[in-house]
């Protein structure tokens, strides 16, 4: 290219002219800062600037408490909690109980508490540990849950194994808010309702005043993975406590932040292995299994004419492909036809799916009930109490009229299935259920996967001969539940020591499908259900949700015409799929069923619902 005269000049000209800048910009920086005179008369106001950011506090290393001299101590006041004779102590029980009670000592002024983590599977007893520390320290305690449910439970665990009378409890959660009576006593609560709030209630203002002044000899923090997350440390740090005491199933943060609570609790005192647990009885055995299955192809053309934007997997045309991946038609009959089969072996089953459309599509579909954040609190209770009816088979010929007409009766009210959103993954004490089917999961969760397979830990016949509970992953080939799967997979296998079937599911067959089953060596010899739910004939199933072409179609419109997509998330896992930000996603707190959720604002612990409003340019043609 030639430039003329003209251009050659312009040229010139920038170039001398960013000469100068440079020069001036080298000129000011090492000229000394000198104060201008001051003038007589009024001076003009100086601009207000913005403060510079305060650089990050460094994390505390003095928060973990020192070792606490409970038999001596005198500032805070006694509390009498004898155990009921009856209580059964495991001795892995014991024993994390004498990692934190220290009586080794012959002079009882010398026995002490630490303050630390344990950790222990779903159903292994971690409330009743806990019960025992607070026997052993017998002062004021204050317990913490993650939500409403988990509080009420927790009190009754307490009521159960101790001879506690009832007005020695209080309750602040929710709508429930009362101190105990008398100057000791237990005190149940969740970590939302110590958070800092400009909307508190005059009798919220009462309860974290009763708190804050009260000297409490130990503090419960259960699923103490919450911690971290910055609204519920400072609440934590600030309340006056001789002992913390965490409790978990899962030593995981997807953010990277469990570490943090070494020094906003205590170190890990003890860990019992999961699959050591279920060797010896303690909770259920579980077979594994994550069930893979092509798409239909109307539907994988849809899902590859989707465009993803900048949003990665936060934005709306991820939905839109994590959607059709869910909702795949082969899935849909595979999930059916496990229901159907194990309803008809005598199992409860729990199916999961994160994302509230496909939720409820499923649930329409099998026609079994669902709860979700939406869900009133009193439906779910009865729903839940519902699941937890287990009429078994016996011959009526044997049974009075008067019994009969009961069985009858807890028979038409007993649900055996019973779909469930993210408000499930924890707090719910079901050991009914013996079956749980994931249909889809938040990315790659490896807490989420060990607390949904800990719904089944808890399985009333677990000391049966020859019993497993199930958990079945259904994964949609070529697609991205694919890789979160391995990543969820890999945590079970490795760090709880579980083994994985992997089913593909092939072409279909007379009464079912062909399947390929590749069993590793951990798959149990007696495994009698093997891959017969989906290649035995089940009499009476059914019909197929979407079995033809033209109910597909109907399908991928209603999914491509959805204005928004709601799904419940926790902000804290967000990192787990995504490091980009979610500029123009709007966010609001999932809004009843309080008593199974307490959702919040502001804390990166809290459950959540995300609106995605939808994309007109998504499809291309």
């Amino acid at each position: 290219m030639v430039l003329s005269t003209v251009d050659n000049e312009r040229q010139k000209r920038l170039t001398d002219l960013l000469s100068i800048v440079q020069l001036k910009k080298e000129q000011t920086l090492h000229e000394p800062i000198t104060c201008p005179p001051k003038k007589n008369g009024p001076q003009p106001m100086p601009k207000k600037s913005k403060p510079a950011p305060a650089p990050p506090k460094p994390r505390s290393k003095t928060t973990v408490l020192p070792n606490y001299y409970f038999n001596v101590d005198k500032t805070c006041n006694q509390l009498d909690l004898p155990l009921h004779s009856s209580v059964d102590i495991r001795p892995y029980q014991q024993e994390a109980v004498d990692a934190i009670i220290d009586k080794s000592d012959s002079d009882t002024s010398k026995h002490f508490a630490r303050s630390g983590i344990i950790v222990l599977p779903c159903g292994a007893g971690k409330t009743l540990t806990s019960i025992l520390v607070a026997a052993s320290i017998q002062k004021p305690i204050l317990v913490v849950c993650s939500t409403i449910i988990a509080a009420e439970q927790f009190s009754k665990e307490f009521l159960r194994f101790t001879t506690l009378m009832a007005s020695k409890t209080g309750m602040f959660a929710g709508a429930k808010k009362w101190p105990f009576n008398g100057p000791s006593g237990v005190l149940f609560t969740t970590y939302t309702m110590l958070v800092d709030s400009k909307h508190r209630t005059a009798d919220s203002k009462k309860m974290n005043t009763f708190i804050d002044k009260t000297e409490w000899g130990l503090v419960i923090l259960d699923e103490v993975h919450c911690v971290p997350a910055n609204n519920f440390a400072k609440a934590i740090l600030k309340i006056k406590a001789k002992v913390r005491l965490g409790l978990t199933a899962t030593m995981l943060r997807e953010d990277e932040r469990i570490g943090d609570l070494e020094t906003l609790v205590g170190p890990t005192l003890y860990h019992a292995k999961w699959k050591e647990l279920a060797d010896k009885g303690y909770i259920a055995k579980v077979i594994c299994t994550q069930v893979e299955s092509d798409m239909t192809p109307k539907v994988k053309s849809t899902h590859e004419k989707v465009q993803v934007q900048g949003n990665g997997f936060l934005g709306s045309g991820h939905h839109l492909k994590a959607l059709l991946a869910i909702l795949n038609p082969k899935k849909m009959q595979i999930c059916q036809r496990l229901i159907q089969y194990h309803e008809a072996k005598g199992d409860k089953v729990l199916v999961y799916c994160d994302h509230i459309d496909a939720l409820k599509l499923y649930a329409e579909k099998v026609n079994r009930p669902y709860i979700y954040g939406g869900t009133p609190i009193e439906e779910a209770r009865q729903l839940l109490s519902r699941f937890q009816i287990d009429i078994s088979n016996v011959n009526e010929d044997d049974l009075s009229w008067n019994d009969i007409a009961k069985r009858r009766s807890l028979k038409s009210k007993q649900v055996n299935t019973l779909f469930l959103s993210r408000i499930g993954d924890t707090s719910l004490d079901l050991p009914a259920a013996t079956v749980l089917i994931q249909v889809s999961s938040h990315f790659g969760s490896r807490r989420q996967e060990a607390q949904r397979l800990g719904r089944v830990l808890r399985a009333k016949k677990r000391n049966e001969k020859g019993f497993y509970s199930r958990f079945y992953t259904l994964v949609t080939n070529d697609t991205h539940e694919v890789q979160f799967s391995e990543k969820r997979r890999q945590f079970l296998e490795e760090d709880c020591g579980y083994g994985y079937q992997i089913w593909r599911v092939g072409k279909e067959e007379e009464g079912g499908w062909a399947v390929e089953a590749n069993r590793d060596h951990s798959s149990p010899g007696d495994d009698e259900v093997k891959t017969d739910p989906l290649t035995c004939t089940i009499q009476g199933a059914d019909q197929r949700p979407f079995a033809t072409e033209e109910e597909e179609t109907a399908l991928i419109n209603h999914l491509i015409n959805l204005k928004n997509y709601l799904v419940e998330t926790e902000e804290e896992e967000l990192v787990s799929a995504t490091a980009v930000t979610t500029a123009g996603t709007k966010r609001k707190s999932t809004a009843t069923a309080e008593g199974l959720i307490t959702a919040t604002n502001g804390t990166s612990a809290s459950k959540t619902s995300i609106v995605l409003s939808k994309n007109p340019a998504l499809i291309t043609s």
